[in-house]
């Protein structure tokens, strides 16, 4: 049997997996198939609005809050932030409202990151939602946010939470690297790096970056305790 030379074989590997990915999906040079049929998703005010740009919180006359009032008022109650039920619509019908019209909502975010874990972790959870599966993935709506609003330390520290949450270690570790080298004095963010590299069992840079988080002030002590019980293994 003849076998085809290794960058062949990869190439050929390449395209049939293209061919079988579904057409809102990308396939990366790596061979990772990456979910953005949330791309496809039309903005509800037209265009989409940066949670952190003055404008999206500017008085419309009406709401003295402006558009981040108005959409977390009839789409974000305490309801759909603790994922108990939909305030207009069932979940995750608000969540998405909300992230049609800010994508870079940090919250609405990790609510919906949240919700999708919920569904695939509790089969008590998923037997009470009307939607027993998510249309658009949380890893689409992140990729989405840090597109359209890039750079941002604070979009980048959610989207690491829900690496982190799902046990995508790596992919948490090199999204926070990134978040401290765009905000070097973000001390959530190297909190959040300490505790991924404890599971990453790298001790010394969990112990660098847990060590800029102590210094500045960072009252939680999880971090020091896990780095004590991974000194003991």
């Amino acid at each position: 049997m003849d076998f085809l030379p290794g960058q062949a074989l990869s190439a050929l590997l390449l395209m049939l997996l293209m061919l079988s990915t579904p057409v809102n999906a990308q396939v990366t040079t790596s061979g990772d198939v990456v979910d953005r049929s949330c791309f496809t998703m039309e903005w509800k005010r037209g265009k989409p609005f940066d949670y952190y740009h003055p404008s999206t919180t500017e008085s419309s006359g009406t709401y003295k809050g402006g558009l981040l009032y108005l959409v977390e008022r009839h789409h974000f109650t305490n309801d759909v932030r603790k994922l108990i039920k939909g305030s207009t619509a069932a979940l995750p019908g608000d969540l998405l409202f909300v992230l049609n019209s800010i994508p870079n909502h940090p919250s609405a975010l990790d609510t919906y990151s949240r919700y999708e874990y919920r569904l695939k972790t509790s089969e008590l959870y998923r037997e009470t939602q009307a939607n027993k599966t998510v249309t658009h993935s949380a890893d689409c709506l992140f990729l989405r946010a840090n597109e359209i609003f890039p750079n941002n330390a604070e979009t980048l520290l959610v989207w690491a939470i829900h690496q982190y949450r799902n046990n995508r270690f790596n992919a948490a570790k090199q999204i926070l690297e990134r978040a401290v080298a765009i905000a070097p004095d973000y001390i959530e963010a190297h909190y959040n790096l300490g505790l991924v590299y404890v599971e990453l069992n790298d001790a010394e840079k969990a112990r660098k970056h847990a060590a800029i988080a102590y210094d500045a002030g960072y009252p939680l002590m999880g971090l020091k305790n896990k780095i004590a019980k991974l000194k003991q293994h």
